[in-house]
């Protein structure tokens, strides 16, 4: 279980899935497909993670056990001209966490 969230600027995400308010994936392909249909496909992203103790509000949410820290995702996606197109926020159990990368390793 997580609480998250993302975030879209309303001239990228105007008359789209995007905005309807029933919870859930925007269309098939999710936020990024709705962008890319909007000329703005996604490129790259910035993600910051680290871990903090949770809010009374994250521990109820969470159904966290006592002293159990959380583990907080803030994602950035850009296009490939670096205009931001989705802020994306997780706040997560520690216990329950993992995040794995895999990436080239440069020159």
């Amino acid at each position: 279980m997580a609480c998250a969230a993302r975030y879209y600027r309303p001239e990228h995400v105007e008359g789209t899935p995007i905005t309807d308010p029933k919870p859930g994936t925007a269309t098939p392909g999710g936020g990024f497909a709705v962008l890319t249909v909007q000329g703005l496909e996604p490129d790259h992203m910035t993600e910051t993670i680290r871990a903090r103790m949770p809010t009374p509000e994250e521990v109820d949410e969470l159904e966290l056990p006592s002293g159990e820290p959380v583990v907080v995702l803030h994602r950035t996606t850009f296009t490939v001209e670096d205009v931001p197109v989705e802020f994306a926020r997780g706040v997560h159990a520690a216990s329950r966490f993992a995040w794995t990368y895999s990436f080239q390793i440069p020159d």
